[in-house]
């Protein structure tokens, strides 16, 4: 660098710029279901429990004698089999030539780009689980309600709840210009931070920009078979959180002194199950192709 040809310092900044991550879409309780999560310790899969379904009963008359039922149930297996590792290699050499954490910094990255895939799991699990809506037509400002309320119908009537609503940009974008001032942002200051969301409809949206961005998304699911879903033609995914089960076995962060160079290195090991309890917790509405 000069100033009118006379050499002048030059120096590196010790705050480092951010990247670029995908939204923080699901939250314990509010986007997926966690109450398992005490369950994988010390196992490779969770096995779930579930009565088998009943029909409502009819009445009868008075002074009648009981009608003895079978007790029967089923299992939802959740396998733990989805592991994301990341791992980075801080020599120490480097690490003394900058003026920032190095170490520090790498690992909080590998921390995102675990999360990030993660999340990518996890969408690829409700959308390749659940329900796929035959209306492939785009959705537009005029017909975003008619499109919206569609998926709901197809939920409520297999009496699970439609209370989320996991919108690509586009999507999103074209709620918000016919909302108004009746859509309602969520007001948590971890969800603010982390996320676009807020309450149209009586359901909770959610911006996903995973959605427009991910082309094969890919997750190992309860067979054990890898499955890869395109979600850049999903325009939103709606369904009932209570029935997305998420499972941690394993969530690692460390840096490590290498013994094979002198350095560091920076690891993150997250280790999941992700199921749909039942394909019917949820639709998926795409766009043509």
């Amino acid at each position: 660098m000069e100033y009118g040809g006379y050499n002048v310092n030059e120096k590196y900044s010790s705050i480092v710029a951010p990247n670029f991550y995908f939204d923080a879409i699901f939250q314990p309780g509010m986007t997926f279901n966690d109450q398992y999560q005490g369950d994988a310790e010390g196992a490779g899969a969770v096995k779930v429990f579930r009565l088998a379904a009943k029909a409502a009963k009819d009445p009868k008359q008075p002074a009648s004698d009981f009608e003895h039922g079978k007790a029967d149930n089923d299992l939802i297996p959740v396998l733990m089999n989805n592991l994301q590792q990341e791992s980075t290699k801080i020599y120490n050499v480097q690490a003394s030539a900058v003026p920032f954490d190095m170490a520090d910094a790498h690992l909080s990255q590998s921390t995102q780009v675990c999360k990030e895939g993660w999340q990518q799991s996890g969408l690829a699990c409700l959308a390749h689980e659940g329900t796929a809506m035959e209306d492939t037509e785009a959705i537009t400002a005029s017909n975003i309600i008619n499109k919206v309320i569609a998926g709901r119908k197809t939920i409520r009537k297999q009496k699970a709840s439609a209370n989320v609503v996991m919108a690509s940009v586009e999507t999103y974008s074209t709620m918000l210009e016919v909302a108004g001032d009746k859509f309602i942002p969520v007001k948590n200051d971890e969800v603010i931070r982390t996320g676009q969301m807020g309450y149209y409809l009586g359901m909770l949206w959610v911006e996903c920009n995973m959605l427009d961005l991910t082309a094969a998304a890919k997750y190992y699911d309860y067979a054990g078979s890898l499955q890869t879903e395109d979600l850049s033609k999903v325009e939103y995914i709606m369904y009932d959180w209570r029935g997305l089960h998420i499972i941690d076995l394993l969530s690692m962060a460390r840096l490590k002194d290498s013994e094979n160079f002198n350095g560091t290195l920076a690891q993150v090991e997250i280790c999941t199950g992700y199921r749909l309890g039942d394909k019917n917790y949820a639709v998926v509405k795409k766009r043509p192709r």
